[in-house]
């Protein structure tokens, strides 16, 4: 059973970010499907950002992640900063 974690961090959600969970129709847990089915993405992103890609079909789902510090939880967490989808190229 999926829960909102990731690495056993909370994943929290930036605005923007559930901007285009709400387009696509998904939700946190397919997020989190992706950060631990998906594979890295071939680009480099700066310590402490993840990004992770996961191929459906002839979409790829993409996830960035990075850390960060939760004032009102009190505790370190991921903050999604991105998802998006994109066709595959041959």
């Amino acid at each position: 059973m999926f829960n909102d974690k990731y690495e056993g961090f909370r994943i929290a959600i930036s605005d923007s970010a559930m901007r285009e969970l709400m387009q696509e129709g998904k939700t946190i847990y397919d997020v989190v499907e992706i950060l631990e089915e998906g594979y890295d993405a071939p680009r480099k992103r700066k310590q402490g950002t993840i990004e992770k890609w996961l191929a459906k079909g002839k979409k790829i789902y993409n996830a960035i992640i990075v850390q960060d510090y939760h004032e009102i939880l009190k505790e370190d967490c991921w903050v999604l900063i991105h998802f998006g989808k994109f066709t595959r190229r041959k």
